[in-house]
């Protein structure tokens, strides 16, 4: 469970060209899907998209692409529908942006669907976020496993959560140049008797207004369907 990692309802409007269906003698034509409205601090308008590939692949590498989907509702609440795809990723996350920061509810992959209940909060209120901030929490992770032995299709974990801002840098990625927050993320999983069972901790680069632009999975962005960061000359 600790691998995985990770509001108001946008009436985001999507700008699509959509012309009819050509006659047998055109060639396809180019369909350009554009968003209509800014990206906020922590990006979650319906259809922006990113693309990210591994450190050190080469550009034409397999792309790992994530798209916000839209709202979706979980016992009465709104929540925010991102999914990803590539690589043999197909994970949909279910997150609230409030005005206290970005909190993570669910995330649903081929044969495991795990809820956080109360949800983890990923990122603090925009106007917090800074050098030397950490926040932290707990949280039970609740997974539930169709396609395991009938005694392990419903199981749960308790989690501890710690969060660190470690600097703020100007990095350089794809030929765009971004400033991010790096953001160290550590996750402790406890047993039964209160004792660790496991640990992980992973980094993040966050620039706002663009989003992830290191993945925690070491991907790197290379790519959105919006403007985002500066062209390196």
């Amino acid at each position: 469970m600790p691998r995985i990692i990770a509001s108001t309802c946008l009436a985001a409007l999507i700008a699509v060209l959509a012309a009819c269906a050509p006659a047998a003698s055109e060639s396809p034509r180019l369909e350009v899907t554009q968003l209509a409205e800014p990206i906020s601090f922590y990006p979650q308008q319906t259809g922006a998209r990113w693309e990210y590939i591994r450190d050190g692949s080469t550009l034409d590498g397999v792309r790992y692409i994530e798209m916000i989907e839209g709202p979706a509702v979980i016992d009465g609440d709104i929540w925010i529908v991102s999914h990803l795809v590539g690589g043999g990723q197909d994970v949909l996350t279910y997150r609230q942006y409030r005005p206290d920061g970005v909190f993570l509810k669910r995330q649903i992959r081929p044969g495991a669907t795990i809820t956080f209940d109360p949800p983890m909060r990923e990122y603090p209120a925009p106007a917090e976020l800074r050098v030397g901030l950490t926040w932290r929490g707990d949280t039970t992770a609740n997974g539930r496993f169709p396609s395991a032995a009938p005694d392990l299709r419903v199981q749960s974990w308790s989690v501890e959560y710690v969060y660190t801002v470690v600097d703020r840098r100007q990095v350089s990625v794809g030929g765009r140049s971004f400033e991010v927050f790096v953001i160290d993320r550590t996750v402790r999983q406890y047993d039964t008797a209160g004792a660790i069972a496991e640990e992980l901790s992973r980094t993040t680069w966050f620039a706002p207004n663009v989003g992830v632009v290191r993945h925690e999975n070491d991907w790197f962005l290379v790519d959105t369907n919006f403007g985002a960061g500066d062209v390196v000359q």
